[in-house]
């Protein structure tokens, strides 16, 4: 009763939260004289300064300029919507209580239903107004459908994205966004884009298939760039025609248009084309048809911290291009005869072998048995999450945490003449990193290694056999092959004298003796078959050993706790309840449901 009351009280609570925001109360692409509020309806009603009378269903007296759409609802369009004023569009969820909200996974959807962009985000003043998208998703005409400039989205002010997937987004330049970004006569531009925790995939331009822009001016995190595809050879993906206006007094340290904790995978194109102006930090470049193209004149742009490595194109490998002498590189993974050396007093390093263990760049990683040399594993994205990324490996050939090329290659400041850029402070993912920067890996991803004790369990009927997984309780690891376990441990066998398991598996019993078999394979699913019919439980922890606890002399190994809860089958008939027919049946069952309700009271 008590979490019943939480819940009613949480909806209501959210309700009056939202209670002064302009909810769209129609998918339908409508003008009309009526009590329903469309998504046009509702922004015309905002570029009109909100009245207080509303309009055509939207708004009315104290409205603020939050448009609410329905989680997982498709609004269609016929055209573009445009935008003149401060609002902000987003997806609510307010509609249901103890669902698990995961940003980005139910978002609503703008879907082009004719030949136009979806938004135009313009005031025609020169006063920069601010648009914010959150939990929104563009889907495109998905197919050249004639437009010149942003396939999804024209913007000509401040435009933010978050927890945002743009897609089907077709256009000469800017596939996905076109950013006007005109330099005003103090080198500021008139426009920017912000976009943090998003996706844009599947998206096609001459120029600019992600991003065009007449000069850097935007600030990019934490976000995932995925098949987009530019045509013009000499053009990039995130495009700027022009180099940002540098000051006298800029250095590499205060450099505005920022793109950072990323993944860029299978682009068709190169990635982006670096101007002066531009910061890139702790990005993960692979698997795309060409990499970075550096168009930097004044050494006022950088590329650091990051992974830029197999990127390919009819089996020529181009991971830096342009004028790579004319920008920073520091503390990359790179190949050293397109990228070179970078700074001498933080110098990239070299990967020659190995890159993808699995069968593309994107799908499932190979187990250590299968691929024992690889260094990443492929673009995943892991259950119930927004976004994939590729996660580092690594490997039994790696003795020590600094015989890996990833991790920990940081360093700190031994010179006051040096500029050093750090890592970001979080990695793609949200995970904090170490504030000391000698910790800092490479590329989009900081590798986590578990602390905690998990739990898993499954409830059993006799006869059943429970099927459990700790693959998501590994952090970025992989469970040790078992032929690596003797060598660990000096032993052939394990400690219950029987075969190794991968992951060097151990089983400690908690609470009870034990009552059945587990076994493990390397992806780590378990499999457990009790050992009779019994009645109970058996509780228990596994001790596994992974690619990361090995490092650690005296506890090599993260520890889950498993609980196994099994119970005879139910045998009782259903033919031994009866009532009888009829309506004497009916007022019997009535009566029933009348002293229940009496007691309730």
């Amino acid at each position: 009763m008590l979490k019943k009351s939480i819940g009613v009280a949480t909806l209501f609570m959210a309700s009056h939260a939202y209670s002064d925001n302009i909810k769209v109360t129609t998918t339908a692409d409508i003008v009309k004289n009526d009590t329903e509020c469309s998504l046009r309806e509702a922004i015309e009603y905002i570029n009109q300064d909100m009245p207080e009378a509303g309009y055509y269903g939207c708004g009315g007296k104290d409205a603020i300029s939050t448009i609410l759409l329905e989680k997982n609802k498709t609004y269609l369009l016929n055209n573009h919507l445009s935008i003149k004023k401060d609002m902000t569009l987003r997806t609510t969820y307010d509609s249901s209580v103890g669902d698990e909200i995961v940003q980005g996974v139910s978002n609503a959807i703008l879907k082009m239903n004719g030949q136009d962009n979806i938004l135009r985000v313009d005031n025609d003043q020169s006063a920069l107004i601010r648009v914010n998208l959150k939990e929104v998703s563009l889907q495109g005409c998905e197919q050249e459908c004639g437009i010149g400039q942003g396939g999804l989205i024209y913007n000509n002010e401040y435009l933010s994205l978050e927890y945002v997937k743009l897609t089907g987004g077709f256009a000469e330049q800017g596939g996905a966004i076109y950013n006007v970004a005109t330099l005003l006569a103090d080198g500021i531009s008139r426009s920017i884009v912000e976009i943090r925790s998003s996706l844009v995939e599947k998206n096609q331009a001459l120029q600019g298939a992600i991003l065009y822009g007449g000069a850097p001016s935007f600030r990019i995190s934490n976000s995932v760039f995925k098949e987009n595809k530019t045509t013009n050879s000499t053009s990039a993906n995130i495009y700027s025609l022009n180099n940002a206006t540098v000051n006298e007094d800029s250095t590499l340290l205060t450099l505005t248009s920022r793109l950072v904790s990323s993944t860029f995978v299978k682009n068709t194109g190169y990635v982006v084309n670096v101007r002066d102006g531009m910061a890139l930090n702790n990005l993960t470049v692979v698997g795309n048809s060409k990499g970075i193209y550096f168009d930097a004149t004044a050494n006022m742009a950088y590329l650091a911290n990051s992974i830029v490595l197999g990127n390919i194109e009819n089996t020529i490998a181009e991971n830096c291009a342009g004028n790579v002498a004319k920008a920073v590189l520091q503390n990359n993974l790179v190949t050293q005869e397109d990228c070179g050396s970078g700074v001498n007093y933080y110098p990239n390093e070299f990967w020659s072998g190995p890159l993808i263990a699995g069968n593309d760049v994107v799908g499932d990683c190979k187990t250590l048995s299968e691929d024992g040399d690889s260094l990443l594993c492929p673009y995943k994205v892991p259950n119930q999450k927004f976004l994939g990324y590729i996660r580092p490996r690594i490997l039994m050939s790696q003795m020590h945490w600094l015989d890996s090329p990833i991790v920990n290659k940081g360093k700190v400041v031994v010179n006051s003449t040096d500029t050093l850029i750090g890592c970001e402070s979080s990695d793609q993912r949200g995970v904090n990193r170490n504030s000391n920067n000698t910790f800092c890996d490479r590329g989009a991803i900081e590798i986590e290694v578990p602390t905690s004790i998990s739990l898993i369990g499954q409830d059993l009927i006799s006869g059943q056999v429970a099927k459990l997984s700790v693959a998501d309780l590994l952090g970025d690891s992989d469970l040790l092959s078992k032929t690596e376990c003797a060598t660990l441990f000096n032993s052939v066998k394990a400690p219950n004298g029987e075969e190794w398991q991968p992951g060097c598996m151990r089983v400690q019993q908690t609470q009870t003796v034990s009552k059945g078999k587990v076994v493990i394979d390397e992806q780590g699913n378990i499999t457990y078959t009790p050992n009779g019919s019994w009645h109970g439980a058996d509780i228990f922890r596994l001790q596994l050993v992974t690619t990361t606890t090995r490092f650690d002399e005296h506890v090599p190994f993260i520890e889950v706790n498993v609980q196994i809860v099994q119970e005879p089958q139910n045998h009782m008939e259903s033919d031994k309840i009866k009532t009888s027919g009829g309506s004497t049946g009916i007022l019997s069952l009535l009566g029933l449901f009348a002293l229940i309700l009496l007691r309730r009271k």
